[in-house]
């Protein structure tokens, strides 16, 4: 059965993981078993049975069963599993009945899952195509953007830098951003303090200005702001009512309508 594809990096070949072929088979194994959309299963708890949510990037894990798929003891299925979560690669919620494997950067490289399996599945138009290939004149290599985690590991919450990413995303007709743009944007992040830049984010977020079309460059801008403030020791207030205006001001002259 046809059941789609999972992205790989070329850096793999460089991880520990691809050094022992036990441990590689058993991630490549979790990719394969990761929901790639939000789901429900149905699992025995006991007594009954219960709905479980599945998240993408997540799948129900049991000893036994994995033992069969990957034709190795209940037991060595479970070390390499372990080794996994130690290396920083999944994560593991157990209780008496189950337990749900989350591996850490699905979203980050697999995200586009959820659009279909193939570039076949949507049609770019004309101005679609061209806005994408404005984002990707700077485009490098598959094998550098095995920088995403790291440089998103420079701030304290990942969830709250997924959520931007996700409402950038939003301000595009197509609901999505390169990979590469995603890197320039985390580049240009890396120019301030981690903490200014979460404060950023917080009030993009709050603001949901991502609803307004405003974007990425709207956000540096909140950014920015909120740095001037940290240097000039200006009220926050005052800071955002100005950068806002002046970036109001620049929205409306290139056509964005502002609620």
């Amino acid at each position: 059965m046809n059941r789609g594809y999972f992205k790989t990096w070329r850096k793999i070949t460089e991880s520990a993981v691809f050094q022992n072929e036990g441990l590689l088979k058993v991630f490549i194994w979790c990719l394969a078993k990761a929901a790639y959309k939000e789901t429900y299963l149905s699992v025995r708890t006991g007594r009954g049975v219960s709905e479980v949510k599945i998240m993408p990037g997540s799948f129900i894990f049991g000893r036994h069963s994995a033992s069969r798929e990957l034709h190795m003891s209940p037991s060595t299925a479970w070390k390499r599993i372990l080794k996994l979560k130690k290396l920083e690669i999944l994560n593991i919620e157990s209780n008496s009945h189950y337990s749900l494997i989350t591996i850490i950067n699905w979203i980050i490289y697999q995200a586009d899952m959820e659009k279909g399996n193939s570039e076949s599945d949507r049609q770019v138009t004309g101005k679609e195509h061209k806005e994408e290939s404005k984002e990707g004149k700077e485009r490098r290599t598959p094998a550098d953007f095995s920088e995403i985690p790291s440089l998103e590991e420079r701030y304290s919450d990942r969830n709250l830098i997924i959520q931007c990413f996700e409402k950038i995303s939003s301000t595009r007709k197509t609901n999505r951003i390169s990979d590469s743009v995603k890197l320039s944007i985390l580049h240009q992040w890396e120019k301030y303090p981690a903490d200014q830049v979460m404060a950023g984010i917080r009030i993009y977020l709050e603001k949901d200005y991502a609803a307004q079309g405003k974007n990425e460059k709207y956000l540096l801008g909140i950014i920015r702001g909120n740095s001037q403030q940290a240097a000039a020791n200006i009220p926050g207030d005052k800071v955002m009512k100005k950068t806002g205006s002046m970036l109001d001001q620049i929205y409306q002259e290139q056509g964005f309508t502002l609620i």
